[in-house]
């Protein structure tokens, strides 16, 4: 199961999962777009798709489908928790409670509801894998982006504790740490922004949903066995540096 993966870099992880010929479950808010993307992947790889519609900050929700799944006798091996808002644009000051709650509802407690029906179906099964998409900003934050940058912070001190809860049952849980990723926002941006921003990426360019998806592929499979309660940086080194590639020292 991917959550939020109609789209982006989610989309992009239900693809190599597609690819590696797995049984996958497509997430999204919208049954339209849920059912159009699980089509494609149909067509496109012959693989089984599951379609869950869930706004994973309703917790009635998320019950829905992991009920309708266990009722169902689907296995699940690996989730992947994806699904994300990206708030930005308020000063800390001016960050309105309602927007730090929507984020938290999405990032962090619909990850942990998520994540607890998963994990109690994976214990039955003798193990399984969890994955939360992370971000670098919860080390290195960016200006404007409190909400954001807290929720996945967050996310970072859940996974560990996740992992050692979860250890005794083989249950591994881990975070990839994304950088900048290309997505549908992209292209609307200015050029000197999209230039400006790859100048002070030190390997020179963003990361692609691919290159999240091959991280995921690697902590989720058996080359992975003893991994848990730790996290996978993929973002071409922006999380290194000390400084923007632009700035005087």
């Amino acid at each position: 199961m991917i959550t939020g993966s109609v789209r982006n870099t989610g989309r992009g992880i239900a693809e190599a999962f597609a690819t590696a010929g797995a049984k996958i479950i497509i997430n999204g808010r919208k049954a339209a777009d849920t059912k159009r993307v699980a089509e494609e992947l149909r067509t496109k790889y012959g693989v089984e798709v599951i379609e869950a519609t869930m706004d994973i900050a309703i917790p009635e929700q998320v019950d829905n489908v992991f009920d309708r799944l266990e009722t169902q006798g689907i296995k699940l091996d690996v989730l992947v928790n994806n699904a994300v808002i990206q708030t930005q644009g308020y000063a800390f000051t001016d960050t309105p409670y309602a927007m730090l709650n929507d984020t938290f509802k999405v990032n962090v407690f619909g990850l942990f509801h998520c994540s607890q029906r998963a994990a109690k179906m994976m214990k039955g099964q003798g193990g399984g894998s969890i994955i939360n998409i992370g971000s670098n900003t919860a080390m290195r934050p960016i200006k404007g982006r409190t909400a954001y940058v807290a929720s996945k912070g967050a996310v970072d001190a859940l996974t560990r504790a996740m992992a050692v809860d979860l250890a005794e049952f083989n249950i591994r849980v881990n975070t990839v740490v994304a950088g900048y990723i290309y997505s549908d926002r992209w292209p609307v941006l200015p050029e000197s922004t999209v230039k400006r921003r790859r100048d002070n990426i030190p390997l020179g360019h963003e990361c692609t949903a691919d290159d999240i998806a091959k991280a995921v592929m690697f902590i989720a499979s058996d080359d992975s066995p003893r991994t848990t309660g730790t996290s996978l940086t993929i973002d071409g080194g922006c999380s290194t540096q000390l400084l923007p590639a632009d700035c005087d020292v």
